[in-house]
Parts: structure tokens; C-alpha cells; sequence
């Protein structure tokens, strides 16, 4: 996997981190700065769905280092975990903007892995 697709995974998992700071940090909730990172969430997953398209980025390339894909794994699940369990306390910052994000790039990176 390419250095810029790795820091676009990231990138693109920023807004559920400031999500997640933000429910767990009441204080620290600004619209702005969630929004800004939400736009560079998405800047993100569009380049991703880029980089899908063109071949440079797949499956195969995901898991081409198992040890890096089995980390890989196990943040997402932590990431997701924590976010289904401030959804179910009812305290995720924008839970509907963050589950919709969540959706429409998982629904995309899926027809886009499939092909």
C-alpha cells in the first residue's frame, strides 16, 4: 500500500475521531471544527475511491502485509465499537452525520473493491 493511500486512510477517519473526542469531551464540542474535519474525511474517501478506480488500490494491496492488514483490522473494529457504544449511551456529537459518513464511504469502498 502507497504512503498516500495510507495517510488517506487516516485522513479519512478523522471525522469519527473528533466525533468520538467530542462525546467523550463535551467541552471541547465546535461545529466548525468537526465540519473542516468531515470535509477532509470526504476530500479522503473521494481520493480512495480514486485511487479504486484507477487500480492503483484494492483488496489484494490491502492485505498484502498481513500483519499491517490484522492491525488495520483491529483499529476499525475498536473505532466502530466505540462509536456503536456512545450511539447506544445516546451521547455521540453529530451521531447522524457520522453514521451517514460511515455508510455512504463503506457502501463505496465496497462497489469499489468489487470491481
Amino acid at each position: 500500500m502507497s504512503t498516500r493511500v495510507f495517510i488517506a486512510e487516516l485522513i479519512q477517519d478523522l471525522p469519527l475521531w473528533v466525533a468520538l473526542i467530542m462525546s467523550i469531551y463535551p467541552h471541547l464540542q465546535n461545529e466548525e471544527i468537526f465540519y473542516v474535519s468531515l470535509g477532509a474525511g470526504a476530500g479522503a474517501t473521494l481520493f480512495l475511491f480514486q485511487e479504486m478506480k484507477r487500480g492503483n488500490y484494492n483488496l489484494d494491496s490491502l492485505f498484502e502485509r498481513p500483519s499491517e492488514a490484522f492491525a488495520f483490522v483491529i483499529y476499525s473494529l475498536f473505532l466502530l465499537i466505540m462509536l456503536v457504544v456512545l450511539t447506544f449511551q445516546d451521547r455521540l456529537y453529530m451521531g447522524s452525520f457520522v453514521w451517514t459518513y460511515v455508510i455512504i464511504g463503506t457502501v463505496g469502498e465496497l462497489l469499489f473493491m468489487r470491481r
